[in-house]
């Protein structure tokens, strides 16, 4: 969406960060909005108990925290830097109004990529309340696939691990492993080097 020359020449800072770095906390009052330039950041929530829930793994060009930011209510998440370095831009309240009334068209894929998110964790909170856990991973799956802009009768190799995969479906680490041998075993997935191919 955004050019890191169109962000460098609109003077919005930037973070460095590497892995294992905390870009926001869970009930952290949201003051920025984060534009991943370069790497990954996964976003997860933390139970009573410890256990995470894995919400998304957020890639290269795209938005973090847009709800809280624009509402000016606290992250439900904390977001955690996954891949060895990470390039982030953020926004102020002041420098995003600015920014966007300098460059309109961004505002509408900036709306796009809003009702994006929302229409996927709709298809995921449908399929945790109302799937067996064949149809959570199938559907994990699709919703990866659509993150990625991939058409559903492309195939790709799924990058994330069993864990995270049962974390964002609320199902168990042995239910995921033995659902996606199931399905192998159907045909309706490939293992190639232990990752899923879909």
């Amino acid at each position: 969406m955004f050019t890191r020359e169109m962000l460098v020449r609109g003077r919005i800072p930037v973070l460095q960060l590497k892995r294992k770095d905390v870009l926001f906390r869970e009930d952290q009052r949201a003051s920025f909005l984060y534009y991943l330039m370069k790497g990954e950041v996964k976003i997860y929530n933390t139970d009573s108990e410890g256990k995470e829930f894995l919400i998304n793994k957020v890639l290269e060009h795209q938005f973090l925290g847009e709800p809280p930011f624009l509402l000016a209510e606290r992250y439900p998440a904390t977001a955690v830097i996954t891949s060895e370095i990470a390039e982030v831009f953020y926004f102020s309240d002041d420098i995003f109004q600015n920014f966007m009334a300098e460059h309109p068209p961004m505002m509408f894929g900036f709306t796009k990529e809003i009702a994006k998110k929302a229409y996927e964790k709709t298809l995921r909170l449908k399929s945790i309340v109302h799937q067996c856990p064949h149809e959570r991973v199938l559907s994990f799956l699709k919703i990866y696939k659509r993150g990625l802009g991939i058409e559903d009768e492309e195939k790709t190799i799924i990058n994330v691990t069993r864990k995270e995969m049962a974390n964002s479906t609320g199902l168990a680490v042995e239910t995921v492993i033995r659902t996606v041998k199931k399905m192998e075993r159907e045909n309706k997935i490939e293992l190639v080097n232990h990752k899923i191919y879909y």
